[in-house]
C-alpha cells in the first residue's frame, strides 16, 4: 500500500521521522510516522488534528521547506487574522468522536478530551506504541490461533528483529561484520539494504561486540539488556542460552514464572 503514496510523502524535504510503514496483518493498514512523534493509520499526517484552535478558530497548516507547523485562523468580532497559537478568549471546543479514530489493543476513546485512554503497558494517540517495540517500532494487532489477538512490532527503516532492537549497518553483510559468532542477515527496503546482526547470547552491539553476561554457575538469571523484551538467561552447566517469555511478560524470578507485573533494570 505504501506504494500509492497515502502519506503523501514528497520526493525532496521529506521532514525528519516522516515515513510510510506497511503493517504486516490482516487488514492491509498503512502506518504513517509523524515528525512529532504521533502516527497515523491509513492517511497523511495532519498537524491540525492534535490542535485546538478553539470554538471559533480554525487551524490552518503551513509548511517552510522540512518544518511544518500550523497558525489558527482567528475573528476578534471585527476582521479575521492568523494567530501562532489558539485564538485568544476562545472557549475549548467540544468533540464528538471522529469515525477515523481507533483505540488499539483494547483502549478506548476519552470523548471530552478526544484521546484514546491506553491499557497499562501501552501509549501513542492510538494506544499502538508498545513497550516491546524498540527504537520507534509501532504495534500492530494481528490475528492468533491461539487468543485471537496478538501484537506485532513494525519497525522503521533501519531496524529490525521480533521488537526492532536490531540495529542495521547500511549496506550488505560482509565477512567479519559480526563478531563473537553472530549471524548476518540482509533486509532490503525499496532502494535501501540493511544488513543485521544477530548475537548469541550473552553478547550486544550493532555488530555482537559487546560481551555482557557469561554463566557464573548453573541456574536462570536475569537479562538485563533484554528484560523489557521478556528474555532471561538459563545457565545449563556453564552453557548460556536465552528463553523468552509470552510476548508482553516478564520472568518474575520471585515466582519463578513469567509474569506482567515485572519491572526491569533502567
Amino acid at each position: 500500500q505504501c506504494n500509492t503514496n497515502p502519506c503523501e510523502l514528497s520526493g525532496n524535504f521529506i521532514p525528519p521521522n516522516y515515513q510510510c510503514i506497511q503493517a504486516t496483518d490482516n487488514f492491509n493498514n498503512v502506518i504513517c510516522t509523524c515528525p512529532d512523534g504521533h502516527v497515523e493509520i491509513n492517511r497523511r499526517c495532519r498537524i491540525c488534528d492534535s490542535i485546538n484552535c478553539g470554538l471559533n478558530g480554525i487551524c490552518i497548516e503551513r509548511s517552510f521547506f522540512e518544518n511544518l507547523y500550523y497558525v489558527c485562523g482567528c475573528n476578534n468580532g471585527t476582521s479575521n487574522y492568523l494567530n501562532p497559537g489558539p485564538c485568544p478568549n476562545a472557549s475549548p471546543a467540544t468533540t464528538t468522536p471522529p469515525l477515523s479514530v481507533v483505540c488499539l489493543n483494547g483502549g478506548t476513546y476519552n470523548l471530552a478530551t478526544g484521546t484514546c485512554i491506553c491499557q497499562a503497558g501501552f501509549t501513542g494517540r492510538y494506544c499502538e506504541i508498545s513497550s516491546v517495540c524498540a527504537n520507534g517500532g509501532v504495534c500492530n494487532p494481528v490475528s492468533s490461533t491461539e487468543n485471537g489477538v496478538d501484537m506485532q512490532c513494525v519497525c522503521s527503516n533501519g531496524f529490525a528483529g521480533p521488537n526492532c532492537e536490531l540495529v542495521g549497518v547500511f549496506g550488505r553483510c560482509t565477512l567479519g561484520l559480526c563478531q563473537n559468532g553472530g549471524i548476518c542477515e540482509e533486509r532490503v527496503n525499496g532502494a535501501s539494504v540493511f544488513a543485521y546482526c544477530r548475537c548469541p547470547s550473552g553478547f550486544t552491539g550493532q555488530c555482537c561486540q559487546t560481551p555482557y553476561f557469561s554463566c557464573p554457575a548453573p541456574g536462570v538469571y536475569a537479562d538485563p539488556i533484554n528484560c523489557k523484551f521478556g528474555r532471561y538467561f538459563q545457565c545449563n552447566g556453564y552453557t548460556l542460552s536465552t528463553l523468552s517469555c509470552p510476548r508482553g511478560l516478564r520472568y518474575n524470578f520471585m515466582k519463578m514464572r513469567c509474569d506482567s507485573d515485572v519491572s526491569c533494570p533502567p
